[in-house]
């Protein structure tokens, strides 16, 4: 049965990888420290394996339609790989109910940029370098082995709200970015034991389709309306994922 339960969350996160770019963490996270009673920092880690493949099977939807920006990538995950071990090896040091309240925080503060904004503001705020990609990839990187988030909640916003990316560019970009820096982040958390592989396979077996499907429903889509479906879907989990983490920690 929890196998089972494991697979519909793979589903579920892969869908939400594919359409929002975000490595899928967003439900898997959450999911599986809701309905398996995973503790804290085994809800961290085990998500990071499960974004290898949901990522790469997105990115393989989007860069077919040209929707992957492979220079800022290349860039970004060089640098994110080396912060993702670094995010992960402080997981030591804070406790998990912490980590998942940070994460909760800052996908609602990230989910509430993702809003349309007015057509006059399409300049980027910050020119295009190799060094803002590489720390735009470091902070990433750093949260993705930190809150075992995939990076995407940080990516998708920066590349659509700061660099005035198309969303769907920012969403293939953001994979391609995802995919690469979960390596080192699960490495890292597989050395410190905060991975189930059993919950971890069958959140594969899931999360393989429901990532195809995602992608392949997001790139169809109009910009302005996944816009907002991304930035409201964030928004509600965000809200009830940390309002749960934080009845947890104070009835400890």
């Amino acid at each position: 049965m929890r196998t089972f339960v494991a697979l519909l969350i793979g589903f579920a996160s892969g869908a939400a990888s594919g359409a929002f770019g975000i490595g899928g963490a967003l439900l898997s996270t959450p999911g599986i420290r809701w309905a398996l009673g995973a503790p804290p920092l085994i809800a961290v880690g085990t998500t990071l394996p499960v974004i290898i493949p949901s990522a790469l099977t997105g990115v393989w939807t989007y860069s077919k339609g040209g929707f992957v920006d492979r220079r800022f990538a290349t860039i970004a995950a060089a640098a994110g790989g080396v912060f993702a071990v670094l995010g992960a090896l402080a997981t030591k040091l804070i406790p998990g109910e912490i980590l998942l309240i940070a994460t909760a925080v800052l996908i609602l503060f990230l989910a509430l940029r993702m809003l349309p904004t007015p057509a006059a503001e399409l300049t980027p705020r910050l020119q295009p370098s190799i060094r803002l990609f590489a720390a735009i990839g470091a902070v990433s990187g750093l949260l993705a082995g930190l809150l075992g988030i995939g990076g995407g909640v940080i990516l998708v916003p920066v590349l659509t709200v700061v660099m005035r990316y198309p969303l769907k560019t920012a969403l293939g970009t953001s994979l391609a970015v995802v995919a690469a820096q979960a390596i080192p982040g699960t490495i890292t958390h597989a050395l410190l034991h905060h991975i189930d592989w059993r919950i971890a396979a069958g959140l594969t077996i899931g999360v393989i389709p429901g990532a195809r499907i995602g992608s392949k429903w997001a790139v169809a889509s109009e910009d302005k309306r996944l816009r907002i479906i991304v930035g409201i879907a964030m928004a509600v989990l965000a809200v009830v994922f940390g309002g749960t983490e934080l009845h947890a920690l104070l009835v400890k």
